[in-house]
């Protein structure tokens, strides 16, 4: 399992937008529906929940891109695991995922 350090400045960028721009990889697009029941709406709908839980900057496994993660509610109130990179101000979700419980308790504490 990825671990996060968490960084302030995720939550500010996050906030200071009224309307996001997402760029998804054409491998991403479908990778979270078919391997996790998660469509590119749901992943998209957490950057809007007024709720959502920076857990910061992926730390291991290490990757070449930083990549960032959240936790938040989608459209139809589920709670997801998102992980992102951000690439000239776009969102280009990596993938998307149910919850875990430990995450849902920290999303929901």
């Amino acid at each position: 399992m990825a671990k996060f350090r968490y960084v302030h400045f995720l939550i500010s960028f996050l906030e200071s937008f009224d309307i996001f721009t997402f760029e998804w990889d054409i491998g991403n697009s479908l990778k979270s529906e078919e391997k996790h029941g998660v469509s590119i709406e749901q992943i998209e709908s957490c950057f809007l929940d007024e709720k959502i839980l920076s857990l910061g900057i992926q730390i291991e496994p290490e990757v070449k891109e930083d990549r960032y993660g959240i936790i938040a509610r989608d459209y139809d109130g589920k709670v997801l695991f998102v992980c992102f990179t951000i690439r000239e101000g776009k969102i280009r979700p990596v993938s998307g995922r149910v919850a875990n419980k430990k995450e849902r308790l920290l999303y929901e504490a």
